[in-house]
């Protein structure tokens, strides 16, 4: 009967009014919806754009859907080890997608899907193609079984190592420091080898994913989030440009490049508070946030 009532739940459609949903909708997504891993409330969801219908991301493809996971805004506890998800951290998260798309980090598409005045993140699945085939996919956890539970434990040089392995190209790495920088000054300390991953083609090719998680995560009388989970030139705290510079010629990468790459972080970090006002954050964690980015 379990199972019965599981698929029957997968068949449901739910029908969107202009990307915004009631709270009965949002209770069916959660019907429909199945756990995709990770701390943070969500649903896996397939989505047809033209028609602005939503039915279980784990149903057969069907033509003119794409797929997605639904992470839900306003949870007060999940287990997360210290960041609960209060209403409004789904602004922060697309807030996050627009600074890091404009700093030149590559991610999926993302969206905000609206209910009940809270906003709740949607990111397109990079582990399916647009059949809704999937992908091969590893996290660099997976890879080379470094643990994302032991904080510090693993730092970026030897995820540098690993790309080098997998002989991923120069851009992939340039990628990587940039998503380094952008964690360091935009304060993603939930930066753990879980959160770094690759894609391999039907050719046996290894690439970098695009980039996933990217938001602010910061707690300074944290346990976890206090510092960053992957050290950078043996720190996991009070970074200089030196430090990251250093990481970039372990990674044999191009100093003037790494620079650019800096200076190009940095210059976002300054549009923070314009780009968080265009998507409706509030403006006192608009300032909480902005006190605490850092400047390399």
């Amino acid at each position: 009967k379990l199972a019965s009532d599981i698929l029957t739940a997968r068949k449901i459609n739910i029908q969107l009014n202009n990307e915004k949903i009631n709270a009965e909708a949002l209770a069916q997504i959660l019907e429909i919806g199945t756990s995709a891993g990770g701390a943070r409330a969500k649903a896996v969801i397939a989505w047809n754009e033209t028609t602005k219908v939503i039915c279980s991301g784990n149903m057969q493809p069907k033509p003119g859907f794409s797929y997605w996971l639904l992470k839900f805004d306003g949870v007060d506890e999940n287990s997360d080890k210290e960041l609960n998800d209060p209403k409004g951290y789904g602004r922060i998260e697309y807030a996050y997608y627009l600074c890091a798309q404009e700093a030149g980090i590559e991610m999926s598409e993302c969206r905000l899907l609206e209910e009940g005045g809270r906003a709740h993140f949607m990111t397109q699945r990079f582990d399916r193609d647009t059949e809704g085939r999937k992908r091969h996919m590893i996290s660099l956890c997976g890879m080379a079984h470094y643990d994302y539970q032991m904080p510090g434990a693993t730092s970026y040089e030897q995820a540098f190592q690993v790309c080098q392995r997998l002989d991923l190209p120069m851009d992939d790495k340039l990628q990587l420091f940039r998503r380094m920088v952008f964690n360091v000054i935009m304060r993603n300390h939930d930066d753990h080898t879980k959160n770094i991953s690759f894609i391999m083609d039907r050719t046996g090719k290894w690439r970098i994913s695009p980039a996933y998680d990217v938001t602010y995560s910061y707690n300074p009388i944290g346990d976890w989030t206090s510092k960053h989970q992957m050290s950078i030139n043996g720190k996991q705290d009070d970074f200089s440009i030196d430090d990251v510079l250093a990481t970039a010629k372990i990674a044999g990468l191009n100093s003037s490049k790494c620079r650019k790459i800096i200076s190009d972080v940095q210059g976002v970090a300054n549009k923070w508070e314009n780009i968080a006002q265009e998507v409706d954050i509030e403006e006192q964690r608009i300032n909480a946030i902005k006190q605490s980015l850092r400047v390399l």
